[in-house]
């Protein structure tokens, strides 16, 4: 026998998340990152303040599910603000954005 039903699905967009408290010149700031989707996929990392930057590269395209810290390190330039936005973007979906605080 075959069943046949009609299945409906609603998803949301990635909320923003934050702020994330980045000390300046000590260990740096991280956020485990997870891929979400069912492909391995490749990722950008991109700031809106060039006083915050990933630590270290990021390994390639992440395997489906697997969780990846991003280590943010903040670089306290008194001439730049102490506050910034980290977006995770792939393409066709939109980007996780994750709001920074400098200390």
């Amino acid at each position: 026998m075959e069943y046949t039903c009609l299945l409906f699905g609603k998803s949301t967009p990635p909320q923003p998340q934050g702020p994330i408290k980045c000390p300046v010149g000590q260990k740096p700031a991280s956020i485990d990152f997870k891929n979400p989707l069912n492909e391995k996929c490749e990722f950008l990392v991109s700031f809106d303040n060039t006083n915050f930057s990933l630590a270290s590269k990021l390994p390639g395209p992440l395997d489906p599910g697997k969780v990846t810290p991003l280590q943010i390190k903040y670089d306290g330039k008194p001439d730049l603000p102490k506050t910034g936005r980290m977006m995770v973007t792939t393409k066709g979906l939109p980007p996780w954005v994750f709001y920074l605080q400098g200390e």
